[in-house]
């Protein structure tokens, strides 16, 4: 398992300063050790979600949040047009199995789009990710906490 730190770096430099912050990039990181634990970037057997951060193509994914959301809208219009991606939910989903720069920047925008500001605890960021934003299928609270510290750890 490597972190992707360079594509996340290039990631945040598509977005606005005030979307960097520690706490961000700790969430930020947490979340994709959650979700793939940054070994694949296509769903195990084969299932819906694509890049670390495990985005599903449906309706209501985050992808299309993302797309859609009026904090999020144009900034995603931005970070396709620098991924060579066009703005639209199923072009997004396939490139995201490849394009790590996209997968995290979309990550932190979903972040964004969340009312509350972002927590600086493991138990408030696993309410964030696991009941407002990702809402898993299946979520894993008692690997959260792993998470969260991978996460402290990449931003050391």
């Amino acid at each position: 398992m490597t972190y992707p730190k360079a594509a996340v770096a290039a990631a945040f430099q598509l977005l606005p300063a005030k979307m960097d912050s520690r706490v961000a990039r700790v969430i930020h990181a947490a979340i994709g050790y959650q979700e793939s634990k940054y070994k694949v970037r296509i769903q195990s057997g084969n299932g819906p979600a694509r890049s670390y951060w495990q985005f599903e193509n449906g309706r209501l994914s985050g992808i299309n949040g993302v797309l859609n959301h009026k904090a999020t809208a144009a900034l995603a219009k931005t970070v396709c047009a620098a991924c060579g991606v066009d703005p639209e939910r199923m072009a997004v989903w396939k490139a995201m199995a490849t394009d790590d720069v996209l997968g995290a920047a979309f990550a932190r925008l979903l972040m964004y789009t969340d009312p509350l500001p972002l927590p600086d605890n493991a138990a408030a960021a696993w309410e964030m990710y696991a009941e407002r934003l990702w809402r898993p299928g299946r979520p894993h609270p008692d690997t959260w906490p792993d998470s969260w510290a991978f996460g402290l750890e990449c931003v050391q």
